[in-house]
Parts: structure tokens; C-alpha cells; sequence
């Protein structure tokens, strides 16, 4: 299925890749499916997760882990969202540092 930003889902191929496909040439609207893929493990207190993003050929790992601190009432859900988030946030400085290293070159990190 694909969930287009207006919220709109659809479980056929977007109008876009058909383009694509038909070789309209330059400028016309390319699509791309990146996949992520959450591995999320609560041990007690502990919450780890291993994200993988498979960015058209592109593959970025993140790990990345959230505690409860002894005072605070357990809320698995809560640690889940800190570890996931954390996870997701080094993502995203990855994804920045490959923009600019491919925009750039390396010189310019």
C-alpha cells in the first residue's frame, strides 16, 4: 500500500512510476520505494532497537537504546518511543551526512 503525504492510500502502483516506466524522460516525476524496518526489543528497563534503511540500494543501520530510570512508573510504550525516536533521528544525521558528501565531495563534511 502507498500513503501519500495528503494521507490518500492506495494499494496499486502510483500513477508516477507508470510514468517512470513509460520513459517520459528528463523531468518527469520519478518515484522510489525506501523501506525501514524497526526491530524493537524490551528487556525489563531496557528498550533497544536496530532500524534499517534500505534507501533505493542505499542500506543505513542505527541502534540505539532507552532506560527507565528506577523512579519513573514502568510504561514500555514510553521507552519505545525514546529508543525508536533516537533511532530515527540518527537516520536522518546519516542521510544529511551522504547529501552533503555527495553534493559536495568529502572534503566539505
Amino acid at each position: 500500500m502507498i500513503v501519500r503525504a495528503d494521507g490518500t492510500a492506495t494499494t496499486g502502483p502510483a500513477p508516477e512510476a507508470a510514468a517512470e516506466r513509460a520513459g517520459q524522460g528528463e523531468g518527469a516525476v520519478r518515484t522510489k520505494d525506501w523501506q525501514l524496518s524497526l526491530h524493537v526489543v524490551e528487556d525489563r528497563d531496557t528498550t533497544r532497537v536496530h532500524a534499517v534503511l534500505d534507501a533505493d540500494g542505499t542500506v543505513l543501520h542505527s541502534d540505539s537504546l532507552a532506560r527507565r530510570n528506577p523512579r519513573d512508573t514502568p510504561a514500555p510504550a514510553v521507552g519505545d518511543e525514546f529508543a525508536v525516536g533516537r533511532a530515527l533521528v540518527d537516520l536522518g544525521h546519516q542521510l544529511l551526512r551522504a547529501g552533503v558528501h555527495s553534493a559536495t565531495g568529502p572534503a566539505e563534511e
